[in-house]
């Protein structure tokens, strides 16, 4: 049996923080997308959302470090549609469960 490894999600922006499991140890690809995602969210000009996540994922490994990178990315956007500040997306009516 595979020990899973704990990602944590930080709370952010009002909303609850998540802990995801995964079969390898990814916080720090993880945590890169939280911070890639907080990063853009925080600046006005910083172009597309997409383009930032595609340019700083595909500098990672193929694989499951990617995946984390793209989870802790989309999880921070993610908390803030939830949020006051998200304004008033409908994403505020769902609850981050994972």
């Amino acid at each position: 049996m595979i020990k899973p490894f704990t990602c944590y999600l930080p709370s952010h922006d009002g909303q609850r923080g998540a802990v995801i499991e995964w079969t390898h140890n990814c916080q720090r690809s993880f945590d890169q997308g939280v911070s890639c995602a907080q990063a853009w969210l925080s600046n006005d000009d910083t172009g597309w959302l997409w383009a930032n996540l595609i340019v700083e994922r595909d500098a990672l490994p193929p694989g499951v470090q990617r995946r984390a990178f793209e989870v802790g990315f989309l999880c921070r956007v993610h908390q803030r549609l939830c949020s006051p500040f998200g304004g008033g997306h409908q994403a505020r009516q769902t609850c981050l469960q994972l």
